[in-house]
Parts: structure tokens; C-alpha cells; sequence
């Protein structure tokens, strides 16, 4: 076949016997050689690869490479024969690289290891071939895993470096730790270039010098010095390692290293030496490192995470059961976080989170722990702290917050924080005991108002509030059996009629005592809801509230486009009977269920996403209207509003009492009602003072008002009289 050209071969001056000579070394060749058309044919291949592949050159000619070799589909080889073919590119491919090698044989039926080297060629017609040549490397593959294994064999035989020192001397050339060899004075006898490379010294220049005069070490916290640990080996006749926290000093650098020094005995076992063997671990250590700090800290603030916490925790609370010390635990929650969030996006409260973190930590003393639990919630443990100082360090913190103004582009946003504080004396029996404790105290805080902080003593109160709550449960079965309840009603004014009194109400609930005086409802609810006694009172509002009805329609005192609006609670719309009882109602009443809408808050709600919502679909269906209650003081999302049933969004009134003086409330009630128009839902503000309030909402564009400032709770009975 004669050649016109191959960029990977000398030019070769061909004579009429060019042929001949060229098939004869074609078919001489110790190496394997195939030659492939641009169709990916098969055009020739020599003796020694039919002898290995076991397939008569006369089967394969003209025959698809991989109709013949399937394994080669996708295949390096694959890729090398492509690239010469079309790019005139040669290529090798080592055994180790080569995942799917020919299937060649040997005539022990072993495997034959390969390296393949892929060359272009040229014929005289321009015409494309490629030249596959394959080098039988069995034998020095063998005698490179060989040659592993004797290096694995000459590291565990210390003992005889001094009597194969040569053999020594390749071996320690070529592995990736650094070792030098000294007398037993300590001079270096030998160096390998990676100790050359990590001290920054030529053997010939330390050869017989004492190590410590460049082999100088410190540690790597301190940077203090570290005796030379040769000298340590020599004196004590011992191994001496370091894993953890040595460093060579290399001029102004610092290399982080492992090492491990170990005496060089004869046969006598007198010492004759020491082979230092040291390694830079500066990148795994730094990577370790890192790894161990993330492990333990909050990526966002780089304060202590969660786990960080409750392991020193854990530590405190043993403490304190040794040696009696008082520690003390701080729960706080940013107070109006979520304003900031839902105003200005996650990156601005990413950065409030950031910048208060930063804030309180500058207060805090260096044994105090400061950790971010999650989200807008923040603990501290105070180390050695009596109650006195943690109550100071706490209102001190609360200030702090304060007193910090957030500004985010054109926007300054002020917060609060609430903190609760528990004691840790080594009483408790586990350390969650604790973190519960701080947080239903950041909790009573919360409720106690936000911005305060609320001191939680373990059981000191917790007797006397139970049984406070026992007698609200007895005295609420009384006033279900004698019908001790009043109902009452304050008005929702449409802002946009304010001349002309709406007739929406929402129905209040009073306990009457023996001697006639009014108990509110935040009283008695709350043991209410704790006994399960909650479905009942909202049965008995519902009853009564359809008798009165039903008592103003025959003397025909209802007033048109009426609207009265019924508190049902979380556990009445998981109550089958009393949405039967409910339904019942609406069917056999005259009063039009379009009259009635009924109140359920937002975490009521949430609680159980799936049964409130076919609950109030059902009432929803019959004609009547849906209000969700207290939004803001949740959790105060506005993706569960697509799944809920509502007509009307009631803002928390914690957040409306003060728009007219705090920017930030203001913000928050206007981002509500925004959201509350673009989905279609009328708005209600509760908490409505004073004229003022009224404006602002007027100007905002809320709906319905609802407060003192419009109307205040009146008897039932009165509002229609």
C-alpha cells in the first residue's frame, strides 16, 4: 500500500521495492498494527494482532471496527481513530486511561495489557486512513505493581535502611513524603527532593550540618517554637510523631506538616541515626479546618449553630452538677422581622440577620457562646452568670436592638426583639428542658406585649398556674350549664361609608360571675382551649346567635345587607358534630346564610391545612363568608391563601395600633392589604384607636376598620333595641 504522507513520520524517499520492504515490516512487527479506512473499515492488520485477537485477518477486512470489537463503541480508542481520521491528530492511549481495550489474549489466555498510539495517513489518492499501533506492555505493568510493592515493603522495614542504603535511596527518590537521614549527632546524611523543596535547602548544602539548623518547627496556633523532634528521637531512642499541629517554618512561610521521627539501630540495637520523615498537609488541614467550622457555624452570621449550642449546653449542665456554678440561657426572637422580608425580599433580611448578629455580639463577653437556632431566633449561653447579671445582659441586648435603625436602599426599618431567660443549675434532668424553658419564656414575652424580656423560673409557678386553670375549667362547665355567657357586638365600618354605619359585626363573648361583673374572654379561652372545652363555647355562641336571629326576623328588626361574624376555633373545624349541627342550622333557619361569616385565625388555620379548609368550604358553599383572623401574628404566608376559602383577611391589630408612629408597622399592614387586593380578598383592620389610625388606613386603602376608635363592644340585645 504505498504512502503519500504522515505528519508523525520522517519523509521517506520511496524506491520501486518500497512495498515489499514495507509489508515485510508490516508483518515482522513485534507491536500489533491495523490499518482503518475513513469509513471506520477494516483494511489490514499484521500477524501478531491475528495471533492475539484469535480472528484471521481474511474475516475482518472490510468488516466495521466495531461490528468486530463492540466493546471499542464509545471507547478512547474510539475517539483517537475518529480524530485521526478526520483531523489528521495522532494520539496515545495508556493502559490505565484505556476503559475498554481490544479483547487480546496471550497464549496463556491472559489478558494482554496494551498502550495504543493512533496515527493518521495519508494516501496518494487524499484519501483518509488511520494506523492503530498496539504495544503488548504486560510486562511492565507487571513489573510496575511489582515495583509498588516493593516500595510498601522497604517503608515497614525501617530497621534495615542502613544495609540497603542504594535501594533506600531510589525508593525514598520517588515517594511524595519528605525524609532525611542524620547520624547520631543529628547531621544529615541525606535529603530527597521533596525535603529539599519543603525546607528550601540542597542536600549538598545540609549534607553533614546539624538538622535543627533548618528543620525548624513551631506551633501552629501559637507560632511558638517546637524543639527539633530529631533531637527528642535521638536522646530518648524513640518514635516521636505529630499529626495534629506542627508547623515548618519555611523563611516567612508557614507549612503545615505531619511528622514522625524514628531511630536508625544496628543489629546491636545501638543507636546509628534518625530517618525523618515529614509531609505538607497545609491544603488538607486548612480543608479540614474549614470543614470542622462549618460543621459548628452558621454560614449566614458566622455565629455558633444550633449544634454548637446544645453541645455547650449539654457541657454547662454537667458542670453545674459538679461544681454547683450558675449558668443562664437566653432565647431571643426579632420582633417584626418578617416586615423586612416580606417588604424587601430575602437578601435584605439575610442582611438585617447579619448586621444585628454583629450588633449584639460586640456586647458579649468571650466566654459567652452567641448562636443562630434558625431563621430570626438567637440563643446565648452566659458561662458563670448569676440571675442578676443575665436579666441586666439580656435588657442591655433588648436595647441594643432597640435602638438599631436597618436601612435597606430608600428604606430604614426599625425592630424589636423578645427574650426569654432560663436558669441552668444542674437540677434539670436534660439540657432540652432548658431550651424549652427559654423559649416559652421568649414566648410569654411575645405575648406579654414583644420587646421585653420575660425571666422563667423552672416550676416555681407552674403548680399554681395549673390549678388556676382547673378552676376555669370547672367554672366554665357552670357557665355552660346556666348559660353564664353574654354575647356582644362591635361593629366593622366600611371606610368608604364612614357617614353611614355598617351593619357588619363581629361577635364578642363575656363570662358572666356570680355577682353580675363581666369576665373577658382572654380570661378564660385560653383554659378553654387547653381542657378541650373550646368546640362547646363556640356551640354555645352559635346557638344563641341564630335564636337572636331568629327572634329579630319575626319581629322584623333585621337590618338589611347584614353581616355577623362567628370566632370558630382550630379545634371546631376538626369537629364533625358541630359542622352537622352548623349545617343544620343554615338549611332549617329563615335567616339567609348570607349574613353570617365566620372568623378562623391564621395559625388555627395552618394547624391543619386540610381539614379547616373543607370545613369552611362547606360553609362557604352554603352562602355564607369566610374571614381569616389575625393575619401577621403567624405565620404570615401568603401561599396557603390560594388554598383557603377566605373572603375577608383580618390584619393583626398588634400591627395597625401604631402606624401612625412607626414606619415599620405601617409597612407591613400596607404590604398586607397589597396582597390581600391582588387576590381578591377584602381587608379588615382591627385595633382602630383614633382618627389618625383611620387616615392612614383610609389612605393605604384598606376596606372595613375595626376597634375602639369606630365602635365599641356592645351588648347584643342593645345594638338592635
Amino acid at each position: 500500500m504505498p504512502l503519500n504522507s504522515c505528519p508523525d513520520l520522517p519523509n521517506i524517499d520511496l524506491n520501486t521495492s518500497a512495498p515489499e520492504v514495507f509489508k515485510s515490516i508490516f508483518s515482522r512487527s513485534e507491536l500489533g498494527l491495523i490499518i482503518i479506512s475513513d469509513s471506520l473499515n477494516i483494511v489490514e492488520w499484521n500477524p501478531w494482532f491475528t495471533k492475539n485477537c484469535g480472528i484471521d485477518i481474511t474475516e475482518a477486512q472490510g468488516k466495521n471496527i466495531i461490528e468486530l470489537f463492540p466493546i471499542l463503541e464509545k471507547s478512547s480508542t474510539m475517539r483517537g481513530i475518529n480524530s485521526a481520521i478526520n483531523n489528521g491528530m495522532s494520539s496515545v492511549i495508556s493502559h490505565t486511561l484505556n476503559k475498554k481495550p481490544f479483547p487480546l489474549f496471550n497464549h496463556l489466555n491472559q489478558a494482554i495489557q496494551h498502550q495504543i498510539t493512533i496515527k493518521p495517513l495519508m494516501l496518494e489518492d487524499n484519501k483518509r486512513f488511520c494506523l492503530v499501533q498496539i504495544m503488548d506492555i504486560s510486562a511492565n505493568v507487571n513489573r510496575e505493581r511489582q515495583l509498588i510493592e516493593q516500595v510498601k515493603e522497604n517503608k515497614a522495614i525501617s530497621n534495615k535502611l542502613a544495609e540497603e542504603k542504594e535501594r533506600a535511596h531510589v525508593t525514598l527518590n520517588s515517594i511524595a513524603d519528605a525524609v532525611i537521614t542524620t547520624d547520631k549527632e543529628g547531621n544529615v546524611l541525606f535529603m530527597n527532593p521533596v525535603a529539599e523543596i519543603l525546607t528550601g535547602i540542597y542536600e549538598e548544602d545540609a549534607r553533614n550540618k546539624n538538622v535543627s539548623n533548618f528543620y525548624k518547627i513551631v506551633h501552629e496556633s501559637s507560632k511558638k517554637p517546637i524543639p527539633c523532634p530529631v533531637t527528642s528521637c535521638l536522646e530518648k531512642q524513640d518514635i516521636i510523631a505529630n499529626e495534629t499541629d506542627h508547623c515548618l517554618l519555611r523563611g516567612n512561610d508557614y507549612l503545615s506538616i505531619t511528622d514522625s521521627v524514628a531511630p536508625i539501630l544496628d543489629s546491636s540495637g545501638k543507636i546509628q541515626g534518625a530517618v525523618l520523615v515529614f509531609r505538607d498537609v497545609t491544603h488538607s488541614r486548612s480543608l479540614s479546618a474549614e470543614l470542622n467550622w462549618q460543621a459548628l457555624h452558621d454560614p449566614l452570621t458566622s455565629l455558633a449553630n444550633r449544634r454548637q449550642f446544645e453541645s455547650k449546653m449539654k457541657d454547662l449542665l454537667e458542670r453545674s452538677r459538679l461544681d454547683s456554678l450558675l449558668h443562664h440561657l437566653l432565647y431571643l426572637d426579632l420582633d417584626q422581622f418578617k416586615v423586612v422580608n416580606d417588604t424587601c425580599g430575602h437578601d435584605a433580611g439575610d442582611e438585617l440577620l447579619k448586621q444585628i448578629s454583629a450588633a449584639l455580639g460586640d456586647s458579649l463577653r468571650k466566654t459567652d457562646l452567641f448562636a443562630r437556632l434558625g431563621g430570626d431566633e438567637f440563643g446565648i449561653l452566659l458561662e458563670s452568670c448569676d440571675a442578676e447579671h443575665a436579666l441586666g445582659i439580656a435588657n442591655t441586648l433588648r436595647q441594643i436592638v432597640e435602638d438599631f435603625r436597618f436601612g435597606w436602599k430608600t428604606q430604614s426599618f426599625k425592630i424589636g426583639v423578645s427574650i426569654g431567660i432560663a436558669s441552668i443549675t444542674g437540677s434539670e434532668a436534660k439540657s432540652s428542658e432548658i431550651l424549652s424553658a427559654a423559649d416559652a419564656a421568649c414566648y410569654t414575652a411575645k405575648e406579654n406585649g414583644r420587646n421585653r424580656v420575660h425571666f422563667h423560673q423552672l416550676n416555681a409557678s407552674a403548680s399554681s398556674e395549673h390549678q388556676q386553670e382547673m378552676q376555669w375549667v370547672s367554672r366554665l362547665h357552670t357557665a355552660l350549664d346556666n348559660n353564664d355567657f353574654e354575647l356582644y357586638l362591635q361593629r366593622i365600618q366600611n371606610i368608604e361609608t364612614l357617614s353611614s354605619p355598617s351593619a357588619h359585626y363581629e361577635v364578642l363573648l363575656r363570662m358572666v360571675d356570680r355577682s353580675g361583673k363581666l369576665i373577658p374572654p382572654g380570661a378564660f379561652l385560653p383554659a378553654a382551649e387547653r381542657f378541650n372545652l373550646i368546640s362547646s363555647i363556640d356551640q354555645w355562641v352559635i346557638d344563641n346567635v341564630f335564636k337572636k336571629l331568629q327572634h329579630l326576623n319575626k319581629a322584623n328588626k333585621l337590618p338589611d345587607k347584614l353581616m355577623i361574624a362567628i370566632n370558630l376555633s382550630g379545634l371546631s373545624m376538626a369537629n364533625d358534630t358541630l359542622l352537622q349541627r352548623l349545617t343544620d342550622l343554615l338549611d332549617s333557619s329563615a335567616i339567609p346564610a348570607s349574613y353570617f361569616c365566620f372568623e378562623v385565625t391564621e395559625t388555627a388555620a395552618i394547624s391543619n391545612l386540610t381539614k379547616a379548609t373543607e370545613f369552611l368550604q362547606q360553609l362557604r358553599s352554603k352562602g355564607c363568608k369566610i374571614a381569616l383572623d389575625d393575619f401577621g401574628s403567624g405565620l404570615s404566608s401568603f401561599a396557603y391563601l390560594k388554598e383557603l376559602p377566605v373572603d375577608y383577611l383580618k390584619i393583626d391589630g398588634y400591627f395597625v395600633k401604631d402606624i401612625a408612629v412607626d414606619s415599620i408597622d405601617k409597612a407591613f399592614v400596607e404590604s398586607i392589604n397589597q396582597i390581600g387586593q391582588v387576590i381578591g380578598l377584602e381587608t379588615i383592620a382591627e385595633f382602630v384607636e383614633d382618627q389618625a389610625i383611620l387616615n392612614i388606613l383610609t389612605e393605604l386603602g384598606v376596606n372595613y376598620a375595626q376597634g375602639y376608635g369606630i365602635h365599641k363592644p356592645t351588648a347584643f340585645d342593645d345594638v338592635f333595641n
